[in-house]
């Protein structure tokens, strides 16, 4: 099936000129000149790929707005900003948004399809991981109608309800991320992110970039998973794992639902719900001083 790109540009030549470069690659492509047509052409149709123009038509209202309106509504569709005029702070500003790329102007036809057909990629791989992920999940399931059995299923459909933090504790292969997986789906968070991260298989001096992410001199930004899991919910496999120290930086943003990525000098705002799970037994760590007494 053909992709359906809509491009959102208030310069007409510019606009011309990506329809014209789409059209010859076979792609359908719809456009608009500014910020009410572009809002017109998404709520009629999401288009598959959005190209937008940072700046438009002197409005009150321009690209980065129609960016959030678009990942308001599906944020896996792939929104390339264009622009000539915007500085850096605005490029980073689109990507941690939801952005999947910035392309200042002027740009080659060969660099403009590179990024369409990239994005597009990662459209469709996006597509069916998550499609194999959930018939994954709904081909497994807690069978069998003994009392524990019985005990596990409501007190998922219990935690399920709530927004309290939660530990799953068991023995490796006992079923620990299932069970996760099937309160995160039965949450009203399950229209979110279900990220995990798995804190046995990290480096010593990688657990603080792995969650919280980092910011590079030339302005690339490394996403961590507290980020990735905003709105949704985040496990943290084999909890014990994490060190003393970061432990206490976790529940520094579980209280104030902030944080700094590394070498960032800006707070992100988060909301997350985690849940923790572990095979070793906490209590013990926590009497040898592995492990903090008010946990995560």
């Amino acid at each position: 099936m053909k992709k359906e790109i809509l491009i959102i540009d208030d310069n007409p030549d510019i606009r011309s000129l990506i329809c014209n470069i789409l059209t010859e690659k076979n792609f359908l492509v719809r456009s608009a000149a500014n910020y009410d047509q572009a809002l017109f052409e998404i709520n009629k149709k999401l288009p598959d790929l959005a190209i937008v123009d940072i700046k438009l038509d002197k409005g009150d209202r321009d690209g980065i707005d129609l960016l959030k309106h678009i990942i308001r509504i599906d944020k896996n569709i792939p929104v390339i900003m264009i622009s000539g005029h915007a500085t850096v702070k605005i490029a980073v500003e689109s990507i941690r948004l939801g952005a999947y790329e910035f392309i200042e102007k002027p740009f080659s036809t060969d660099k403009i399809l590179n990024y369409v057909n990239r994005a597009i990629e990662t459209f469709n791989l996006k597509a069916e991981k998550e499609f194999i992920e959930n018939k994954l999940f709904h081909s497994f399931d807690l069978i069998g109608k003994s009392p524990s059995v019985i005990k596990i299923k409501k007190t998922i459909e219990k935690l399920s309800n709530s927004e309290s933090r939660v530990l799953i504790t068991g023995p490796t292969g006992s079923g620990k991320e299932l069970v996760a997986r099937k309160i995160h789906k039965n949450s009203i968070r399950n229209k979110e992110p279900f990220v995990i991260l798995n804190a046995a298989l990290l480096k010593e001096n990688s657990y603080e970039k792995e969650l919280f992410g980092e910011e590079f001199s030339e302005g690339n930004i490394s996403f961590g998973a507290l980020e990735r899991a905003n709105k949704g919910t985040l496990l943290i496999d084999e909890v014990s794992e994490i060190p003393m120290e970061t432990q206490a930086n976790i529940l520094r943003v579980l209280i104030d639902q902030k944080f700094k990525r590394l070498n960032g000098k800006k707070y992100i705002n988060v909301n997350i719900r985690l849940i923790s799970s572990t095979s070793k037994n906490l209590k013990d760590l926590v009497e040898i001083g592995k492990f903090r007494e008010r946990g995560l």
